[in-house]
């Protein structure tokens, strides 16, 4: 009986691997949400209780890496010393390299939580009725176009007079305090070039050219950390010794954007009614004589209530919490609501080699279907904050948004949810940095699998080659054999044995659903984990 000719084998793949586009270049972010929360923090270890200034803003037990301890508190860090209350009065410095491991994780966490808030933050025993800048701040202030305080650098296009710049001095440095003393204990934006930037334009078409809109009395580019004002907008008209306050002088456009700028870090990860509200809120406390006059607050949010009414607010009712505390900015703003892309993320298969012979069908591998990402603009399409201010074209509804907004910020500091208030927010950071973690494992976990899947595809194409060689090298001995050109018969090759799958890493195998990715989903279940709301949201409060 003669010898059967073997057929060749080709390499068959029975599971596809999944191809996985986490961004798209179409959904790439705005440079402002490229900065993930807490970034170079693997964990946040010391996180107990949720509120960042009760968990990385006590007093604790200190061990350096030769065994000695103190109880201190972190005051700060810088140049990799850092600064600790040992509560004598006095501030201990200690190299960050002569902690232990747990310190330095602590000092870690502390310095990426504290861009968001202010860990030194204590709440006041009470609360003070005017908050008033430093003496030097705007005190040699003079004419001219260019100016600088303390924190702030702001130039206009025509000339001030000697009394608009101290005023504007000591107001930008004013709101500075206003803002760093905020219940919350929000931290203060490291500005780019050390300080605050802020353009004033005498010129409507010049402001429109840097980046302003006609529908709002000043913007904040995120973008390019920017104010930019016209001075229309304030009550400033031409005098013959430069631009002086009128009877119309309004600050609270200043400071409005000035907040924005302040809280810079926050404009990505916090939701647009927190981002405006508080804007409004401190933009609302009576500024006179470079005064922020905290006691006539409530004063000041029905006097700003009633100039965004057109001098009656019972024109309009306030809107509920549930309306406007989980929309995006562009729906906040009365553009329709973007629809947002799921993040789909493909579960994985394990991966299942087989080989077939030359002739048989062979089965077409399946499609994956690639993540999306949802990283939309929260902020704004043309990444710029604004107030709306002159004719109010956005509508009533916007009037009302923002308003709304601010009274809510009242509400929750006036009934005693500040704690709450503060977790809110940073859940919203902690959500943020999480998701973006948990997307980059997978991404990474995704190519390492991926690579080693092609390693053992690569090895065992090698062994299928050495097979098939060791294919034709058996045929070509069978002709022989049956030609009786040889007397033995030949051996039959081994075939090759086919690899076992590899394992799935858990991540892959079961992934999270978009329900469990999605932003909009988060911003609906956040507000009832932190809040509450009676139905007490009325202009009559501030009344």
């Amino acid at each position: 009986m003669k010898n059967v000719l073997l057929p060749l084998f080709r390499l068959f793949l029975v599971s596809a691997f999944v191809p996985v586009t986490l961004r798209s270049q179409e959904e790439e972010p705005a440079p402002l949400l490229r900065e993930i929360p807490f970034a170079g923090v693997t964990a946040l270890t010391y996180l107990k209780t949720g509120d960042p200034l009760v968990d990385w803003n006590s007093r604790r037990a200190w061990t350096s890496s030769d065994g000695r301890s103190l109880t201190a508190k972190i005051l700060g860090m810088k140049d990799g010393q850092i600064a600790l209350d040992t509560g004598n009065g006095k501030a201990a410095m200690l190299s960050m390299d002569r902690l232990g491991e747990a310190d330095q994780q602590f000092v870690r966490e502390w310095e990426a939580v504290s861009v968001y808030f202010n860990l030194g933050y204590e709440p006041p025993r009470s609360i003070a009725k005017t908050i008033e800048a430093g003496i030097f701040d705007g005190a040699f202030a003079q004419e001219g176009r260019i100016h600088e305080t303390r924190n702030f650098r702001f130039e206009c296009d025509a000339v001030l007079t000697q009394e608009v710049v101290k005023d504007f001095s000591r107001l930008f440095e004013v709101t500075y305090l206003g803002v760093l003393s905020n219940p919350l204990g929000l931290a203060i934006a490291e500005p780019e070039g050390g300080k605050f930037q802020v353009k004033l334009f005498s010129r409507e078409a010049d402001y429109l050219n840097a980046g302003g809109t006609t529908d709002a009395a000043g913007v904040y580019l995120i973008k390019e950390r920017v104010m930019l004002v016209p001075l229309t907008s304030l009550g400033l008209t031409e005098g013959s010794s430069g631009y002086k306050k009128t009877r119309d002088f309004d600050p609270r456009t200043l400071i409005h954007e000035t907040t924005h700028a302040l809280t810079h870090q926050w404009l990505g990860h916090a939701p647009m009614w927190f981002i405006e509200g508080f804007a409004e809120y401190i933009a609302a406390i009576p500024y006179r004589d470079g005064r922020l006059e905290l006691g006539r607050h409530r004063e000041g949010l029905l006097e700003l209530t009633s100039k965004k009414f057109g001098g009656d607010p019972a024109r309009f009712g306030l809107i509920e919490p549930a309306e406007f505390t989980a929309i995006s900015h562009s729906a906040f703003m009365g553009e329709p609501e973007p629809p947002e892309q799921p993040i789909n993320l493909p579960r994985i298969e394990p991966f299942q080699i087989a080989y077939i012979s030359k002739g048989e069908k062979e089965a077409t591998p399946e499609e994956g279907t690639p993540m999306q990402s949802d990283r939309i603009n929260e902020v704004d399409p043309g990444g710029q904050i604004g107030g709306i201010g002159r004719g109010e074209p956005s509508g009533p509804i916007v009037v009302q948004r923002y308003i709304s907004s601010m009274a809510l910020v009242h509400y929750l500091f006036s009934s005693g949810q500040t704690a709450a208030f503060r977790k809110y927010l940073f859940d919203f950071a902690r959500y943020e940095w999480e998701r973006d973690r948990y997307l980059a494992t997978f991404e990474e976990t995704h190519k390492a699998h991926h690579a080693a899947v092609e390693g053992q595809i690569r090895e065992f194409e090698g062994t299928l080659k050495a097979f098939n060689a060791a294919v034709d090298a058996y045929n070509a001995d069978v002709a022989r054999y049956n030609r009786r050109e040889i007397d033995s018969p030949p051996t039959l090759p081994a075939e090759p044995v086919i690899p076992e799958p590899l394992p799935v890493p858990g991540i892959l195998a079961a992934p999270r659903g978009p329900a469990d990715l999605s932003r909009n989903a988060f911003l609906e279940s956040a507000w009832d984990r932190h809040l509450k709301f009676d139905g007490a949201l009325s202009i009559d409060a501030f009344r």
